[in-house]
Order: structure tokens, then C-alpha cells, then sequence
């Protein structure tokens, strides 16, 4: 989101904030975009992060690395009355263009709830931009943080690594230059720039435009704790989420299960006498990344993937593993050389 955009969604949220409630906001800008709120004769100055459209990764991720001088304020197209509720029980502020509200910064309080979406057009208006951020530009970007030789691979090259087509890893590679995530010397001499930006955008679109296309379906096992004694690697499948993750930090203790497999369900249900169930706690998932990604073990997707499915999960125990993978590992590995 660029910073005429960004302004643009908090001028339209300061003005629903006014109208509702008599206070008079001040956008203040330094190294990072600050308000500053006037109540009478007393001013509470926040720290806000625009998000056009929240999702619960989203708010995972701010979550996950508050540790902010000022209380913090998200401002967002809409949030709706889910999310909502999730950001008032983390003491969380918001502002959408709906006019919902909720500021706790005493003297300041707001809660302004139950007002539906404007129709109006989204602010972000770049279709081609977000090309690298959809279900194609996803596979392709993966690949690219997590295979590094493909950034001097040619374009057929990358195409057939990510499992996508030609001109849908052009138009990704030509994206992800457009937004400064890729830089170009030569045909084939590129490297990856920003790589904290770029992992927060693969992060915060994985769950809605390439998660649900890479699902198999939900199962469940005969009972608990059968991944403990399980072996993968014969059916061509890895752990994802919460168990790879506890075997990689030994942190957390697994409720749900991913596993990302080359091969259809049907070995998979046979060897684990997995049985189908809608509301079932174990996700099988068809994986997208080519076989060079770096991994930690034979048995584990790679760390960008169990870091993306912890955050998308929403869950607190999950978004503080997911922290520690980000902070002891991720970021440091996904870095060039």
C-alpha cells in the first residue's frame, strides 16, 4: 500500500471518527504514522498500521510484534464484527470506514460497533500489483525465498518449479519488480530486496488466495497423538503447522494437524486410517513447492509455510510459536547471503 493510499484510508476513518463521535483527530507522520486524538483539553497520541482488508492473518501478525511507545490503532476498509471482538479482547484499537470503533486509552474511550460495509470501491486499486500476492504469484514467490538458485533461473525455469504458467510468473516476477521486491542487473541476475516486507505479504495473502486451492480435504484419525509415531516420508508428504512447528521449537503442544502431500489421500487414509470428517482436525493438502526448498528434515515443510499456518490459525499459542520461528530462524534464513 502505497503512502497516497495509506492517507487516503485514514483521512476517510478520521472523518467516520469525527462524525460519530466530536473528537478531532491529527494525522501526524514521523518514521512511522502516527494520531493524535483531542478530547477538550487532553491529546493520546497511537500508533497506526493501515490494513484495507483485515483478515484474522492480519491480525496475527500486528499482534505478534507489538511492542509499540504508543497504544496501537488499526485502520482498515472494514472490520468486521468477528474481528472486531477478537481485537477488543487483545485491547487492540480500530478504525474502519463503516464508523465502527474502539479506542481504550483513557481519557479516551470509543466502542462504536454493528455499522455495515460502505459500498464503495476498495482504496487499493493496482489489480496488476497485487498479481505476486494471488494463487500463482504465491507459488512463485515461495519458491523464490525459499529456493534462492531460481533467481537466476530463466522464466520457463521458475514457471515450472512454481507449477504455474509461463505468463503467470512473468506477470509475478514483473510485479514483484513494480513494488521494489525484485531487483535486476541483468536477464537473469536478480536478487530479492525488503525480504521483512515480502514475508508479511506472503504471509498475510497465503490463507486466503493459496490455502483453500491446496486443499485436499479434513480428516480425522482413530485417535490422539498418532502423528507422534508417524512416518511421512514413505507417501511423500510432510507436516506442516503445529506439528512441524513443535518439532522444530519444541514449544507447542499440537491440537490440529497439516500435511502437505505429493500423492493423493489414499495412502495417506490407509496407512493412518484417516477417515474423512468435514469438521475434522486434520487438514491434507496438496503441496506447492518445488522439491530443492530448503527444510529442516525430510518429514518437515518448509519454515515459511509452518510459520504462514500458525499465524493464519489465530490462535495465541500458535501466533507466539510462530513468533520464536520468525525470530530464531526465519527471517535470518530467508536473508541472502
Amino acid at each position: 500500500m502505497d503512502g497516497l493510499q495509506e492517507q487516503q484510508l485514514l483521512e476517510q476513518a478520521c472523518e467516520c471518527l469525527e462524525g460519530a463521535t466530536g473528537l478531532h483527530p491529527q494525522i501526524e507522520r514521523a518514521s512511522s504514522l502516527y494520531l493524535r486524538v483531542a478530547p477538550e483539553r487532553t491529546q493520546r497520541c497511537f500508533e497506526v498500521h493501515t490494513v484495507p482488508r483485515l483478515t484474522p492473518a492480519s491480525v496475527s501478525w500486528i499482534a505478534a510484534r507489538l511492542e509499540p511507545e504508543y497504544p496501537v490503532l488499526i485502520v482498515s476498509e472494514y472490520v468486521n464484527p468477528r474481528l472486531a471482538e477478537r481485537l477488543k479482547s487483545m485491547d487492540i484499537g480500530y478504525l474502519d470506514l463503516a464508523g465502527n470503533a474502539y479506542i481504550n486509552a483513557p481519557p479516551v474511550y470509543v466502542y462504536v460497533r454493528g455499522n455495515k460495509p460502505v459500498a464503495a470501491e476498495s482504496v487499493d486499486r493496482d489489480p496488476a500489483g497485487r498479481a505476486a500476492f494471488q494463487s500463482a504469484g504465491l507459488r512463485v514467490v515461495f519458491a523464490l525465498l525459499c529456493a534462492p538458485r531460481l533467481l537466476h533461473a530463466t522464466y520457463r525455469e521458475i514457471a515450472d518449479a512454481a507449477g504455474v504458467s509461463l505468463g503467470s510468473a512473468s506477470r509475478s516476477l514483473q510485479a514483484l519488480r513494480d513494488q521494489g521486491f525484485l531487483l535486476e542487473t541483468g536477464s537473469r541476475t536478480r536478487r530479492l530486496h525488503n525480504h521483512h516486507a515480502l514475508i508479511q505479504r506472503w504471509t498475510l495473502a497465503y490463507p486466503e488466495q493459496l490455502r483453500p486451492r491446496t486443499l485436499l480435504g479434513r480428516y480425522r484419525a482413530p485417535g490422539p497423538g498418532w502423528w507422534e509415531h508417524a512416518d511421512l516420508e514413505p507417501y511423500g508428504a510432510v507436516w506442516g503447522g503445529e506439528v512441524a512447528a513443535a518439532r522444530l521449537t519444541g514449544y507447542l503442544i499440537p491440537e490440529r494437524v497439516s500435511i502437505h502431500t505429493r500423492m493423493t489421500p489414499n495412502r495417506l487414509m490407509a496407512a493412518f486410517g484417516l477417515r474423512k470428517d468435514p469438521d475434522g482436525d486434520i487438514e491434507l493438502h496438496q503441496t506447492f513447492w518445488p522439491p530443492e526448498c530448503h527444510t529442516e528434515g525430510p518429514e518437515l515443510a518448509p519454515r515459511l509455510l509452518v510459520h504462514a499456518e500458525l499465524m493464519a490459525s489465530g490462535d495465541e499459542r500458535n501466533i507466539e510459536t510462530a513468533r520464536m520461528l520468525y525470530e530464531h530462524g526465519l527471517a535470518g534464513r530467508l536473508e541472502p547471503d
